[in-house]
């Protein structure tokens, strides 16, 4: 039987319990954004996309996802910046519309989980970088970036 004690009750401070939200960081251009990473289902590497003739120009086409054809959504195109090639980094994360059918985001490269604390999240009063403010559900500070928070419901209706 040891003689010490050892105290493992903690004390939690204010910001301990801060309420937490957790993102899927993602490049478009030179810009950061973040999606809630519950609204991801998967994130995919980019691969062959089907081109399908008369749609939205930021439509990128459809893709078969387990037997399922899921469209791809074009962020950059959506978001009103210019269209590149896609990269090797290029992913397309799926989500689901309101309606829940799969919806895939083409995005030039998914960068990391990110957690911001309610504080270091404020809204979204004008354009982030090349988007503007109709997509964007607040703005987030991490310790090196701004981030814009991108409201995933609203992309896909």
């Amino acid at each position: 039987m040891s003689r010490f004690r050892i105290d493992q009750t903690k004390e939690e401070t204010p910001a301990a319990r801060e309420v937490r939200h957790q993102f899927i960081g993602m490049r478009l251009g030179a810009e950061e954004y973040v999606i809630e990473i519950a609204k991801a289902r998967e994130i995919l590497m980019f691969e062959e996309i089907t081109y399908v003739p008369r749609v939205a120009g930021f439509i990128e086409g459809v893709i078969n996802l387990r037997g399922d054809v899921v469209p791809v959504i074009n962020l950059r195109s959506k978001l009103g910046m210019a269209a590149d090639m896609p990269a090797a980094t290029a992913r397309v994360i799926i989500t689901e519309s309101a309606s829940g059918a799969p919806v895939g985001l083409l995005v030039d490269a998914v960068t990391s989980v990110i957690r911001l604390p309610e504080s270091s999240i404020g809204p979204a009063t004008n354009a982030v970088g090349e988007v503007s403010v109709e997509y964007i559900k607040g703005i987030g500070r991490t310790e090196h970036s701004i981030v814009g928070w991108l409201d995933v419901d609203k992309l896909v209706a």
